[in-house]
């Protein structure tokens, strides 16, 4: 098969240029993106229950929720929040499940199936599930009055619609706007004077709204359709009759009560740098590109700039645009000095024209192995453009073996054709065998689970594709060019050795092998223990290197996301928010602050699900001057004054952007338990305990303080003397308070919520409403009284146990330190009661560290494999696999020396390493076999392999440096310590496995003859 395709240059490389171009369209087609596509099987569960304490809601609607969903397998886990009027659970389904769309739609069913049960006055519960829409950019409109609203919102709503019909954009998500209804306020006064009642106003207002249809009438044999006319405007409604007073004259509506369109309570106010805003967020679907959908976005902003009024126009907040624009020029220079530093390595040496074949290999490979990328649903991101780099290091070692055993066989004096072949030939089974390894090395990382799986799989679908391709070029299509170029070639009587360090090579060379070898053939058991000695004693740096999961990235967003005490209003909450954004304007590092009062900051950095809103909340995006501060050290300014500037705050957490999937908070105490009291109590002695703790800078829990409530005492007597139920005096104060909808009211073909209220102070109304008993009127304060309390004000539960969650937040300290400090502490606090776990981002990192590891030993074991079917022998795979412990030991000098954190991008770089220096050690070894094989000794075979594998060896380790070398000293945060990591062990593992590789060959050697026992 080679040689045919070899000795048929013509159509091997039409069938090359060919798939070339497939790949370059394959590649110039990919989805562009900051991150990789993730869509979590994650949904969630919203139930809006009126009135009701988090007890309520929790008995009521979470509970019988929650045991529906123990029925299905499918579930990960699942987690919910019972707070006053809310239920909210949030779903994990099993991420090897294939068809999460059928498991939801049951799901939706079976939730659907239960709101028959619940109370008559909560609303059906809403399903959501994630789909892997982005956030694409925030824009800011600014307005002056809440007056201007209704016409920039009736704009917004115009243009939501042209979002969703746009080819890649999804959805128009706006914050801050005010919603409008229509409210029949009532005067509690005149209501009185005219002796009538809410009930009677309702039952007369859906009197004339909701009309039975009359059907069909038939008159001389013609059938006539029946139609009632009634009211349909709202001054159609205000002179609608409701009554008669004592003198007989009809009481209209608009003598008690005033029916007109208004603004619902405001629950969310946004500003920007001071000025009331609306936050305009939009998203992108999957598999749509993010330069290509700002594109729509940007056509659609410049018209609706057109339509707003004057005062108003959409400012640019953030684009996801900008960041991808900036991540694929910055990653783009990389590559480039990686492609010219690879090629210069390689023509050190290796003749030009060696040269140009390895940088024809280049562009070839990665085309071709760019065709099978999309059916992985892969686009190009910050980890595939990183593994394209990666990849540059790698796929040019085959070109160099094969160049390089091709070259030997021209200085052997044989011909073009014949070096072409016989060359190929010769390190045929140890480049594809390498290949197999490192497929073989990649391939286990596609079966890390989780979000960090996620993440980081376009790593080795780019890479496994890429290397198979590069393989493929080395082995038939390099040989070709490489005839078709000696052919042409004027040979030389004294030709230089190849490449411009072509001499040094060679000098080189025969030291090594002459010199180093020979000492190393006298005292190979010496060589071994002292090189292998020296890699383990690296080992012992790593508690001296710095634990990180995933590092900061560089940006310039700083967020503040803090709560007041339940129950606080909005206004007073905008108060705050106010000053606290004056707070932090002081510094002169601040170039912009958004505040999000009662409500979430803009998700655009993940699709991780909603979240519960509050008029407590008191959110802040800022921006910052990173020329004059890190992010990192911003935040920990911050996280040190806030407490001191605004004690009054309930709970804060400032926060940085990582570079890798969310973890949580880096502190996390889970306390399981029955009682709410007792739990209140433990969280509490757990948050105290933590913040006695040095370092720790922020404590705070998700089930809260109490809250003070009003508990409606209801005189049972008055009731039954006037045969008053419960459910009329509950509707009568939901009057007095929130209203009593009524549906929906169209207005000009838009239809309003409508609803019916008091006009007045909840309290002071007890005195002024009465119902209509069986001889007289009852004023509402004769059947309650208000009596105060304090109530929990939510109630956590994961996988349906009630779980309250501690969280902290350390400052310059590390949350393993802290952790060993107060686990004892902590896990005293357990009874027969309740039960205490303690988890957060350092128990993740555990997990997925743990899995990693159990990764690396199914690569080893793979590697082993592939290994022992091309030598049928076990100890040979284990001398190969010195270099990769070599490697990992040069990998913990380098992360020593830089002070880099040792976490999930290290680590993979680790798993990285074992396929690329493996290499090394399988072309060597296969060297050394087959000059056994042709009848020398072990000590004559070890040299002479030496020799002619010196450059090889040096080129490939080379080039993988020079390669990653833009990496490691780049300034992504992200893949800094990856190409430290591959950097420094392939280094120090091409230092050592010229020398500790040989001694063991000969150590096994002697071990066989038996002059080792």
């Amino acid at each position: 098969m080679m040689k045919w395709l070899i000795t048929r240059p013509k159509i091997t490389v039409l069938f090359f240029i060919m798939l070339t171009i497939i790949g370059a369209i394959s590649f110039s087609q990919m989805p562009q993106r900051e991150i990789p596509e993730f869509s979590p099987p994650i949904a969630q569960v919203t139930t809006i229950y009126p009135g009701s304490s988090a007890e309520e809601i929790e008995q009521q609607v979470t509970n019988p929720i929650e045991d529906a969903l123990t029925q299905y397998e499918e579930i990960e886990s699942y987690e919910s929040v019972s707070a006053p009027g809310l239920s909210l659970i949030t779903i994990e389904l099993d991420e090897s499940i294939d068809d999460s769309a059928v498991i939801w739609n049951e799901i939706n069913q079976q939730v659907n199936g239960l709101a028959s049960s619940f109370p008559d006055d909560s609303n059906t519960p809403e399903f959501t599930t994630t789909s892997g829409d982005q956030g694409l950019a925030t824009y800011h409109v600014k307005y002056n009055d809440d007056d201007a609203l209704p016409a920039i919102q009736e704009i917004l709503d115009d243009y939501a619609e042209k979002v969703g019909n746009a080819p890649d954009l999804l959805e128009l998500d706006v914050q801050g706007g005010l919603d409008r209804e229509v409210l029949v306020s009532l005067d509690a006064a005149l209501m009185e004077d005219n002796d009538l009642t809410y009930e009677q106003i309702i039952g007369v207002l859906n009197g004339e709204e909701d009309l039975a249809p009359v059907g069909e009438w038939e008159d001389d044999n013609y059938i006539y359709p029946v139609d009632v006319s009634n009211y349909s405007s709202i001054d159609e409604f205000n002179e609608l009759p409701v009554g008669v007073n004592e003198d007989g004259d009809t009481i209209l509506l608009e003598d008690v009560a005033t029916m007109d369109v208004s603004f619902k309570a405001r629950e969310q106010a946004v500003t920007y740098d001071g000025d009331q805003s609306l936050a305009l967020t939009f998203t992108f679907g999957p598999g749509s590109s993010v330069p290509t959908a700002q594109l729509q976005l940007d056509d659609i902003v410049a018209e609706l700039n057109e339509s707003l009024p004057e005062s108003a126009e959409a400012e640019l907040l953030y684009t996801q645009d900008d960041l991808v624009s900036d991540l694929f020029a910055d990653l783009a220079l990389s590559f480039a000095i990686a492609v010219v530093a690879v090629l210069i390595v390689c023509s050190l040496g290796l003749r030009i024209g060696s040269a140009i074949s390895v940088a024809i290999a280049i562009p070839v490979s990665l085309s071709i192995g760019s065709i099978a990328i999309p059916f992985f649903d892969i686009g190009l991101n910050q980890i595939s453009l990183i593994a394209y780099i990666i990849v540059l290091a790698i796929l040019v070692d085959d070109g160099i073996v094969v160049n390089d055993n091709i070259e030997r066989q021209l200085r052997n004096g044989k011909s073009p054709k014949e070096a072409a072949y016989k060359g190929t030939k010769e390190v045929f089974w140890s480049v594809v065998t390498s290949t197999i390894v490192v497929v073989f090395t990649f391939f286990p990382i596609l079966l890390l689970p989780g979000g960090a799986g996620e993440f980081i799989r376009p790593l080795p679908v780019v890479l496994i594709s890429a290397i198979i391709a590069s393989t493929v070029v080395s082995l038939f299509l390099i040989p070709i060019y490489r005839t078709w170029k000696e052919k042409r070639r004027k040979s030389s009587v004294n030709e230089k050795p190849p490449g411009l360090l072509g001499s040094l090579f060679e000098r080189s060379g025969k030291v090594y092998s002459e010199k180093l070898i020979r000492r190393i053939v006298r005292r190979p058991f010496v060589v071994s223990f002292i090189g292998l000695g020296l890699g383990t004693a690296a080992f012992a740096l790593i508690p001296f290197i710095p634990l990180e999961f995933f590092p900061d990235s560089d940006r310039e967003e700083v967020f503040i996301e803090a709560t007041l005490p339940d129950g606080t209003p909005l206004q007073e909450t905008e108060a705050y928010s106010e000053e606290i954004a004056d707070w932090v304007n002081e510094e002169p590092f601040v170039r912009s602050v958004s505040t999000f009062t009662g409500t979430a900051i803009p998700d655009l950095f993940s699709s991780d699900g909603g979240s519960e809103e509050s008029e407590n909340l008191a959110n802040f995006l800022i921006y910052i001057d990173k020329d004059m501060i890190d992010a990192r050290d911003a935040m920990n300014q911050w996280s040190e004054e806030l407490p001191e500037a605004f004690g009054d705050l309930e709970s804060y957490e400032v926060s940085i952007i990582e570079s890798g999937p969310p973890v949580g908070a880096p502190i996390a105490i889970e306390i399981q338990g029955e009682s709410i009291d007792a739990l209140l109590d433990k969280s509490g002695e757990a948050q105290e305990i933590l913040a006695n703790t040095e370092g720790v800078l922020n404590v705070d829990d998700d089930i809260g303080t109490a809250v003070e409530s009003y508990q409606m005492q209801l005189d049972r007597d008055v009731m039954e003397e006037n045969n008053f139920s419960s459910s009329e005096i509950s509707d009568a104060l939901a009057a007095i308070g929130e209203g009593v909808p009524l549906g929906e009211f169209d207005v000009d073909g838009e239809l309003l919520d409508w609803r019916v209220a008091y006009d007045g102070n909840e309290v002071d109304l007890l005195d002024e409403v009465t119902l209509e008993g069986i001889e007289e009127s009852v004023v509402l304060s004769d059947i309650v009284t208000i009596e105060e309390a304090e109530v929990t004000p939510r109630i956590p539960h994961s996988d349906g146990n009630r779980i309250v969650t501690v969280r902290a937040f350390p400052g310059e300290r590390s949350a393993d330190d802290i952790i060993a400090e107060v686990e004892d502490d902590l896990l005293a606090l357990e009874d027969d009661d309740t039960s205490i776990t303690i988890g957060g981002e350092t128990a993740e990192r555990t997990d997925v560290f743990i899995q990693i590891g159990l990764i690396f030993i199914v690569v080893v074991f793979l590697i082993l494999i592939v290994m022992a079917i091309q030598f049928y022998s076990l100890s040979i795979p284990f001398i190969i696999l010195s270099a990769v412990y070599l490697a990992f030991s040069g990998a913990m000098i380098g992360l020593f020396i830089t002070q880099t954190g040792l976490g999930f991008m290290s680590l993979m770089g680790g798993v990285s390493l074992a396929g690329i220096v493996v290499r090394n050690g399988i072309v060597l070894i296969e060297f050394i076999e087959q000059r056994r094989k042709e009848g020398l000794g072990a000590k004559e075979a070890v040299t002479l392999a030496a020799e002619q594998r010196f450059r090889p060896v040096v080129l490939t380790s080379l080039t993988t440096i020079a390669g990653l070398m833009p990496v490691a000293l780049g300034n992504s945060t992200l893949f800094q310590p990856l190409g430290i990591t591959i950097v420094s062990g392939a280094l120090f593992s091409a230092i050592l496995t010229l020398f500790v590789v040989p001694a063991l060959y000969l150590v096994r050697e002697r071990w066989k003859r038996g002059e080792i026992s």
